[in-house]
């Protein structure tokens, strides 16, 4: 019997090497959507909140441990933990009043963000 065979009847899960590009956030988005086409306003969306792609898993599940910081579904799913939310990348490209929902929420997380590095820390 193959060894890996005898394991997977058992549920015993191989062992993987761990990924060394690990990405700290997510960005959540639906299957098919207009990724690509967004690319610019994605990075500006990102650098607005101190976030670079780089540091980012762009995928259409949210995984644990990981923080959201953009959905861009059409359905969002509660509790909603994510930085900012959006239309989906398609309404957002050809909607101004989409685009200024998002810039409003960036400005508020930003001012929030300002607010909390502005307390003094207690001693």
């Amino acid at each position: 019997m193959n060894k890996s065979a005898y394991l997977d009847a058992m549920g015993i899960t191989s062992w993987r090497v761990r990924d060394s590009k690990s990405c700290a956030y997510q960005v959540i988005w639906d299957e098919g959507g207009e990724l690509p086409n967004a690319e610019p306003l994605i990075d500006s969306v990102l650098g607005l909140i101190g976030v670079t792609r780089d540091q980012c898993e762009f995928t259409c599940e949210p995984r644990r441990g990981k923080q959201i910081v953009w959905d861009l579904r059409r359905h969002k799913v509660r509790p909603r933990t994510a930085w900012l939310v959006s239309e989906p990348l398609a309404s957002l490209l050809g909607s101004s009043a989409a685009k200024r929902a998002l810039w409003q929420q960036i400005w508020q997380w930003q001012a929030q963000q300002t607010h909390n590095h502005a307390q003094p820390k207690a001693v």
